[in-house]
């Protein structure tokens, strides 16, 4: 499936950067006989990439070092273990540690895929796959619903998108009557585009810094 922005479009429309900042969490505790992390609701399925770090004051335990990109996998609501590699063996805990803090790496990539699969959705069946380079006002309306969804996500904003959905299908569907039909138009030539040649074509942002449009984002 097509990706129609990357993770620096959600900056070039507008993002502040560091404004989404990972979310952190403190470990209720470290079994090391068993290899696990103690943390009630952590929510990690298989394979969450995640790092760690120390609190002031407090220590990692060993072998775990801070900005190594690890691999959650749940044991139990209240537990999880990490390893190397996707699917690798449990790392073997020697130590407890104290104050540690679990960070979760924003799911960008999937944001930005559910974005770009809502957006297809959207689009009329002759216009589907767009070709590469993507139109500016489908690259902008991609990276807003995936920064919506970050926002929901980090408790950042409301976790309802649909004003976010509704708002990008009204500006998509403007845009979409534009999409030439597959193959020659009248004459041989295929109708010009008007909505796509008049789209946004450079980054605005609100008051508060969020870029926006039709005022969805909070």
């Amino acid at each position: 499936m097509a990706a129609y922005c990357t993770a620096d479009d959600l900056y070039a429309y507008g993002l502040p950067r560091g404004s989404i900042p990972n979310p952190a969490r403190l470990l209720a505790g470290v079994d090391a006989r068993a290899n696990t992390l103690l943390l009630d609701g952590h929510g990690f399925s298989a394979d969450v990439p995640v790092t760690f770090r120390a609190e002031s004051g407090g220590n990692l335990p060993a072998p775990l070092t801070a900005g190594t990109t690890y691999y959650a996998s749940g044991a139990g609501d209240g537990a999880f273990r990490v390893s190397l590699t996707e699917g690798g063996a449990a790392v073997d805990i020697t130590t407890t540690g104290s104050r540690v803090l679990v960070v979760q790496q924003l799911p960008t990539a999937a944001a930005i895929g559910w974005a770009s699969a809502i957006i297809d959705d959207m689009l009329p069946a002759h216009a589907v796959p767009l070709a590469t380079p993507y139109p500016a006002i489908v690259v902008m309306t991609a990276a807003e619903l995936a920064v919506g969804k970050l926002l929901s996500l980090t408790g950042r904003a409301s976790e309802s998108l649909a004003p976010a959905v509704d708002a990008a299908q009204t500006r998509i569907a403007r845009w979409a009557k534009g999409i030439p039909l597959r193959g020659d138009g009248v004459d041989g030539q295929a109708p010009t585009n008007r909505a796509a040649a008049s789209s946004v074509s450079v980054p605005y942002a609100d008051r508060r810094g969020w870029h926006r449009s039709d005022g969805w984002l909070p």
